[in-house]
């Protein structure tokens, strides 16, 4: 896959039950700094990935972004977002992010390589 990315915005969600409390949060691969970070109250791991994503699409555009989720970056992709987890609020989000997806946004979003470059630098740590 290539050599570890050393720049560029990393994006991972966390849960902390599936569904549970969840998040979202962006990393500078560069300075290991947190860019930005928001709870989104109860929801699924899959929904704060999509969200986060969407949060560093709109925050820095074509510059590279890297997720480790292959069904945000899907969702993304298909501005179609494919879940059972319902409620007002995040569905109210979903629906506000994949509008804007809509619209023809430029982006430029990566796979990180777990397994060649180990965890993304915005992971939460809470694999079991």
């Amino acid at each position: 896959m290539g050599s570890k990315p050393t720049k560029g915005l990393s994006v991972d969600g966390g849960c902390s039950h599936n569904p549970g409390k969840a998040y979202y949060r962006a990393v500078d691969i560069a300075t290991g700094k947190e860019v930005f970070r928001e709870d989104i109250g109860i929801a699924t791991n899959n929904i704060a990935e999509f969200l986060g994503l969407c949060h560093a699409i709109h925050l820095v555009g074509e510059d590279v972004i890297y997720t480790d989720s292959k069904t945000a970056m899907s969702w993304v992709k298909n501005k179609k977002v494919k879940t059972s987890f319902s409620s007002p609020e995040i569905d109210k989000r979903i629906a506000k992010a994949v509008a804007w997806l809509k619209t023809g946004v430029k982006y430029n979003v990566e796979k990180w390589d777990t397994k060649s470059f180990g965890e993304i630098p915005a992971d939460f740590n809470l694999k079991r």
